[in-house]
C-alpha cells in the first residue's frame, strides 16, 4: 500500500472518549486508513472533533449520523478532497483510492466507456469492468441514455478499474427508486467480496448499514458515538434498534 499521509497543524485538536462495541478478528489486521485526533471545522463550528479511527483492509464499514453531522465532511478528508480547511490531526489513507457520490458524475460529451476509463488506459479492463456491474453492451451509450441505476452502475465501473484498495462512497443510492436501491446494495456487496477493498458507505439508512457492513459506525457531534461490529449470525432486529436508539429514533417515531 502507498499511503498518503496528512497532517494539519492549524486549530487545536479536541480530545474525545471512543466508545466502541466488540471487536471483531479484522481489526487486528493492518489499518488501511489511519485517524488521530482529527477536527474540521468550517467558519469557527468544529465538525469533526478530535477523532481516532482505524478501518482495517478489506473490512466494509457503514457510518451513519444525522444530516450535519460530519459523515460527509470526514469522508471527503480521508479523500484528501478538503485541503483548504481549518483543522489538526494525523491522517493516512492509500494512494489508490475511488470515491463513489450520489450523484454518478458523469461527462455527458463522453460516452459510457470513455467515462470509465477517463483518467486510466486499457480498454479491455474497462469494457470488463462494465460487464461486472451488468452494463455489457452499453459502452457505446451516452449518459443521458442511462437510467438512474444505470449511471450509478457506470460509476462504480469507473471506481472499479482503478482497482482501488479503499472505496469511499456518499450516500451512492439516495437518489435512486426502492426498487433499484435493493438491487444496487446487492451489487456493491457482491463485487466488495469478489475484490475486497476496504470500502466506508456513508449512508442515513440504518437498514442499508446492517445488511450491507460488517461494522457500522454512528457520528455524533463530531465523534465516534457507536462502533458496531455486525454478527452476520445474529438477528438484525437487534443491531436495528441500538443503532436507531444512538441516532434518537424509536420505533414508534418512525
Amino acid at each position: 500500500m502507498a499511503p498518503h499521509t496528512e497532517q494539519l497543524s492549524t486549530g487545536q485538536p479536541s480530545s474525545g472518549q471512543l466508545i466502541t462495541g466488540q471487536l471483531s478478528t479484522g481489526q487486528l489486521t493492518r489499518p488501511a486508513v489511519q485517524l488521530r485526533e482529527l477536527t474540521r471545522s468550517f467558519d469557527g463550528r468544529t465538525v469533526l472533533d478530535g477523532i481516532d479511527l482505524d478501518l482495517p483492509a478489506g473490512q466494509f464499514t457503514a457510518l451513519l449520523g444525522h444530516s450535519g453531522s460530519g459523515k460527509s465532511t470526514l469522508l471527503r478528508a480521508i479523500a484528501g478532497l478538503d485541503q483548504k480547511v481549518t483543522g489538526s490531526g494525523r491522517l493516512t489513507a492509500p494512494e489508490r483510492l475511488s470515491v463513489v457520490f450520489q450523484d454518478a458524475r458523469l461527462l455527458p460529451w463522453r460516452r459510457v466507456l470513455d467515462n470509465v476509463l477517463l483518467g486510466t488506459d486499457g480498454e479491455e479492463k474497462g469494457r470488463a469492468a462494465l460487464a461486472e456491474v451488468g452494463l455489457k453492451g452499453r459502452e457505446l451509450a451516452w449518459p443521458n441514455e442511462l437510467s438512474g441505476g444505470e449511471a450509478q452502475r457506470a460509476a462504480l465501473a469507473r471506481s472499479l478499474v482503478r482497482e482501488p484498495e479503499l472505496l469511499l462512497a456518499d450516500e451512492p443510492f439516495g437518489a435512486l427508486d426502492a426498487l433499484t436501491r435493493i438491487k444496487m446494495r446487492a451489487l456493491l456487496r457482491e463485487l466488495w467480496e469478489r475484490h475486497r477493498p476496504s470500502v466506508l458507505l456513508v449512508t442515513h439508512d440504518v437498514d442499508e448499514a446492517i445488511v450491507l457492513a460488517d461494522r457500522v459506525l454512528v457520528l455524533d457531534r463530531g465523534r465516534i458515538g457507536v462502533d458496531l461490529t455486525v454478527d452476520r449470525s445474529r438477528p438484525r432486529g437487534e443491531y436495528r434498534s441500538r443503532l436507531l436508539g444512538a441516532l434518537g429514533v424509536t420505533e414508534d417515531s418512525r
